[in-house]
């Protein structure tokens, strides 16, 4: 996969997702309030929409540099303070997001063992556990690129504004 087509993914499967989830509910209404008849599998479906959604968005909002942020500690000191407290939360992001992958490809395993299915849709309940490893292992990737660029000298560190 070339990597132009791999920084588009995480924005298309989860805009995607959303898209569809706000499709679906739209029908869920009008067809509970309009035609007096709803849908048995549409909130099951937008829920596992909203969840695929989520965990593939982390990775995205990673890429665009546009997670909330804490900065306290890294507008304390000059530019290299805030360099080290960045590579610092990165490196401990990359080992949560790495943890949180490998225990979410055994819970999918697990589940692909069992057989169990989704209630209303009938699916295998590991494709909707499969958004856990899959949107933490891209993020874990896109985290590592961010401490690459730091290093690099790619991402440059002002000093905090006074007022």
């Amino acid at each position: 996969m070339s990597k132009n087509l791999f920084d588009k993914v995480e924005g298309v499967v989860s805009s995607s997702c959303l898209a569809g989830m706000a499709l679906i509910i739209a029908v869920q209404v009008f067809m509970r309030y309009v035609l007096q008849s709803s849908l048995d599998w549409s909130e099951e479906l937008a829920r596992y929409l909203f969840i695929w959604s989520v965990y593939v968005g982390c990775s995205y909002a990673t890429q665009k540099d546009r997670h909330l942020e804490v900065t306290i500690l890294r507008n304390f000191g000059g530019p290299t303070v805030a360099k080290y407290v960045t590579l610092i939360a990165y490196v401990l992001t990359i080992g949560f997001c790495a943890c949180t992958a490998v225990w979410g490809f055994q819970m999918v395993d697990f589940l692909a063992g069992t057989g169990q299915k989704t209630p209303a849709l009938e699916i295998q309940m590991y494709w909707v556990f499969l958004s856990v490893p899959v949107g933490m292992s891209f993020m874990a990737i896109r985290t590592a690129e961010r401490v690459l660029a730091i290093i690099r000298g790619e991402i440059k560190f002002a000093s905090p504004v006074e007022k």
